[in-house]
């Protein structure tokens, strides 16, 4: 055999290993995602209870204390892996958990801030294996602000005839968290995908929670406000990707959560035929 055809040879035997040892990506998974406040991540007075899922505050003026309650979605989720970077599609966004706001008149609140722990744990479906199990956990900083409900004196836009909006500011979030499995490599985002919520808040805002946290920036934050004496509740969604996620303007944001909104309708009456 001539000297060329052998290096050739040689050469696609050497490609064809490489080919059949590189692992192939897991396409599909299975998730369960567990959320939790950080004891200790609030200011005394605040009591954390029901399995670490709800932080209660405020002396009551006859409806009971202010509260934020986490809940978890279902164990077991599929997932579908997004292969590329960018903004994921929203078919590559599954359900995370939820953020629930009962806003209620109080005195005297010492609430300004916390931290949601969230802790993902995956099984990979296709192809089918035991791992990779449980991941190092994402955190979210809120920074929060309880408005004196006086008349003329809000820093948030509220509705007529109401006491002021409370006021939340996100801190971080939408982390290209990594992790190696059977030899690719993955990325994990958490992130909030309530659209009709979430937005930049005006500086009169954001200026009144940097007061309270300086955490949080004076202007341009980026959060949503809860009328007085109602229920407000705040979506997460969470994508797995092969390449990292750019973080989103916040009018992205809102695209994203208002097209799962409408997926997930569409897939309830899909299920309803």
């Amino acid at each position: 055999m001539k000297r060329p055809l052998r290096v050739f040879l040689g050469a696609c035997a050497l490609m064809g290993f490489a080919l059949s040892s590189h692992a192939a990506i897991v396409t599909q998974w299975s998730a369960t995602v567990s959320d939790t406040w950080i004891p200790g991540s609030f200011a005394t007075g605040v009591t954390l209870s029901n399995s670490n899922q709800t932080l209660s505050w405020g002396e009551p003026d006859g409806f009971g204390q202010s509260s934020l309650t986490l809940t978890s979605p279902p164990a077991n989720e599929t997932v579908t892996t997004y292969v590329g970077g960018g903004t994921p599609p929203p078919e590559s966004t599954a359900a995370g958990g939820t953020l629930t706001h009962h806003n209620v008149p109080i005195f005297n609140s010492p609430m300004t801030g916390a931290t949601l722990n969230s802790t993902l744990n995956l099984t990979a479906l296709a192809p089918p294996s035991a791992g990779p199990g449980t991941l190092s956990p994402i955190n979210f900083n809120i920074a929060f602000l309880e408005t004196p409900n006086v008349a003329g004196q809000c820093p948030a836009a509220s509705p007529p005839n109401n006491p002021c909006n409370d006021i939340f500011v996100l801190l971080n979030g939408f982390f290209n968290q990594t992790f190696t499995y059977l030899g690719s490599s993955y990325f994990v985002n958490i992130f909030p995908t309530s659209g009709g919520v979430l937005s930049i808040l005006e500086p009169s805002a954001c200026a009144a929670v940097h007061a309270v946290n300086s955490a949080a920036p004076a202007t341009g934050c980026f959060g949503f406000t809860t009328p007085e004496d109602a229920t407000t509740t705040l979506t997460f969604g969470f994508t797995i990707s092969t390449l990292p996620l750019s973080v989103p303007e916040p009018g992205t944001i809102a695209l994203v959560g208002l097209a799962l909104l409408g997926l997930a309708v569409a897939r309830r009456r899909i299920q309803v035929r």
